[in-house]
């Protein structure tokens, strides 16, 4: 594995983040070059390392752009593409060709960008321990719980990329798991492995996040903290003790571990109307400032101040068909349905524009207002924990009841039998998640034999070779 252009944490150059307030805190005033003995001689320096790995979570390869609304989402099936000109690139690789420049560039650049944010965490985490007596109360604790969570979330996500269909091939090499910095490769390890330690660093973190503000305070959306104070407020913005467990069990759920899955969820879910409750269709259709994200439900986002640019970029009505990233509206038909406009997701973010035929994905448009979910990005949703409730639950009656929960606060007609609730599953997946990158993992892990292609208008076959992505040229000529 090559980290040449990584060296530590100064290449990346590590972002400060003044920590003032829910607007400021995230004002990025890049570093170009900081040393590592320079960076780790404070709690402060250890505090700026970790919200330097968040701020490059953003990052057009990873959950800014690629592992988003990009590439994972290009081969959910979400898009058309022209097959001419600057889209002639996308539409091969939404074709599942995986030989081309541009898809091994992108390939090359989610692996390489992961890695090194990886290799980041590792080095906070060896500071860390090397220099505890700079910490006070519980910041230690705090930072390597987030840090470990971090490490854990980034191989996560490789894995599920880079690594087999967990459901048929288990023990298939797929991907290294690094645990200190190295600007070497590292041996690929079978998925259950990979596995076992993503495991093992959420478990961490759940252990040094114990007593998180979060579980007694909530959110603690709000300003007016001191300075210190405020790098623990604002906790849905970072891998908090709830993102944590949700995460636990978003990997056991994919690990085919389900009672511990199910158990992980409960935890989330027990807390949910008291810190994350359902966000209102008046707030969600809003006219001046709609919250489209479903905000008071994220038990994880990242702040991501140019988020507009992802849809200046891609979805704005200002592009022409055929520079746009299109949805045509006959898969979303499909999707939605004959009561599309009933669902309170399809309202929000699909809008008519005029020029197009199709209508165009306003999610992440500018809503020109200081509200503090203007610029999030979704990481973790509290309706996939009641997801996973209802795939995992011991009876029908707990099942249908988590389902109906969601579907209830998002305008959609309730379950009555479970013999529809595998299928609403899968529709409630195409839905929920629209340019958030979950639902090409979702089809991956459960191994479907085909997928709703908006390509085609109708099913894709799907494969082993098409869900498992090619390890990049430097991964492969370094074994």
């Amino acid at each position: 594995m090559k980290f040449d252009k990584y060296i530590k944490i100064g290449v990346l150059g590590i972002a400060l983040w003044s920590l003032t307030g829910c607007t400021d805190w995230l004002d990025v005033q890049p570093v170009d070059q900081v040393a590592e003995e320079q960076m780790f001689t404070s709690e402060e320096g250890f505090r700026q390392g970790l919200n330097g790995v968040y701020v490059e979570l953003c990052s057009s390869n990873l959950y800014g752009g690629d592992l988003q609304v990009g590439t994972v989402e290009v081969l959910a099936q979400r898009y058309k593409f022209a097959n001419y000109g600057t889209m002639q690139n996308l539409n091969s690789l939404g074709q599942f060709d995986y030989t081309t420049d541009y898809s091994k560039s992108n390939f090359a650049g989610i692996w390489e960008k992961g890695y090194a944010l990886i290799a980041n965490v590792n080095t906070l985490l060896k500071n860390a321990d090397e220099k505890k007596n700079l910490f006070t109360g519980d910041q230690y604790n705090w930072i390597t719980g987030e840090a470990y969570a971090l490490r854990a979330m980034l191989h996560f996500d490789l894995f599920r990329l880079f690594g087999p269909v967990y459901k048929t091939n288990k023990e298939g090499r797929a991907i290294p798991y690094n645990k200190e910095f190295v600007l070497s490769g590292t041996d690929l390890l079978p998925a259950s492995e990979v596995l076992e330690y993503v495991i093992d660093d959420l478990k961490e973190a759940e252990r040094r996040l114990a007593n998180d503000p979060i579980i007694e305070q909530g959110p603690l959306l709000e300003e007016g903290a001191t300075e210190g104070e405020n790098f623990w407020h604002y906790r849905t913005f970072r891998l908090n003790y709830y993102a944590v467990k949700a995460l636990q069990a978003r990997v056991y759920l994919y690990a085919e571990m389900f009672s511990e899955a199910l158990a992980a969820a409960r935890e989330v879910v027990a807390v949910q109307e008291q810190y994350f409750p359902f966000t209102t269709k008046s707030q969600v259709t809003d006219g001046q400032k709609p919250d489209r994200i479903f905000s008071s439900e994220l038990v994880f986002a990242l702040q991501y101040p140019n988020r507009d640019k992802i849809f200046t970029d891609y979805f704005t009505p200002d592009l022409k068909d055929d520079q746009m990233w299109l949805t045509p509206s006959t898969y979303l038909e499909k999707i939605f349905g004959t009561l599309a406009l009933n669902d309170w997701r399809y309202e929000s973010n699909w809008k008519v524009a005029s020029g197009h035929t199709n209508r165009c994905f306003y999610k992440y448009s500018d809503l020109e207002t200081d509200a503090y979910y203007a610029d999030l990005l979704p990481m973790i949703r509290m309706s996939e924990m009641y997801y996973i409730i209802a795939e995992t639950a011991e009876n029908e009656t707990d099942a249908l009841e988590s389902i109906n929960l969601v579907l209830d606060n998002r305008g959609v007609e309730l379950l009555t039998s479970a013999s529809q609730l595998e299928s609403t599953l899968l529709n409630e997946y195409q839905k929920e998640f629209w340019g958030e990158g979950q639902l090409f993992f979702y089809y991956k892990r459960m191994n479907r034999s085909s997928i709703l292609s908006a390509f085609s208008g109708g099913n894709v076959e799907m494969n082993d070779t098409k869900y498992v992505l090619p390890l990049p040229q430097s991964e492969t000529d370094f074994r």
